[in-house]
């Protein structure tokens, strides 16, 4: 009997999980240039290093809110304690109506306006 529980209690965890929008993707800087496949609700994440006390940060530079919208504000972890560390910047994303996007995201200062970001990254977003 306490093995059926276990099970039982297993599967209800998962499906919990499942409804706190835990991301079926996780993206890295590896993922640069791919795609993601996702339904409709489906939430993923792209986490990219950075270091914000240098003046660059990651932003959202091209979105298309009919199929996919960010959600929240992005998150950034430091490496460590010490002053001036980098970290990761994690964006989350969820997929809204059936169709196809791109996500761009680009590190740069923001204040600089007519100057080239210093890195792209770009990733295709399918949404079933």
């Amino acid at each position: 009997m306490k093995k059926h529980k276990l099970i039982v209690v297993f599967i209800v965890s998962l499906f919990a999980l499942a409804a706190c929008g835990v991301p079926v993707a996780k993206l890295v800087e590896a993922d640069n240039g791919t795609s993601v496949d996702l339904k409709t609700g489906e939430t993923f994440t792209i986490s990219l290093e950075g270091n914000p006390t240098t003046g660059y940060s990651w932003e959202v530079s091209g979105i298309d809110p009919a199929v996919v919208e960010q959600v929240g504000e992005p998150d950034f972890k430091s490496d460590s304690k010490l002053i001036g560390a980098g970290g990761m910047f994690t964006f989350t994303f969820k997929a809204v109506e059936p169709g196809s996007a791109p996500v761009i995201l680009v590190y740069h200062r923001s204040w600089e306006k007519d100057v080239i970001p210093m890195y792209e990254y770009q990733v295709s977003v399918n949404v079933k």
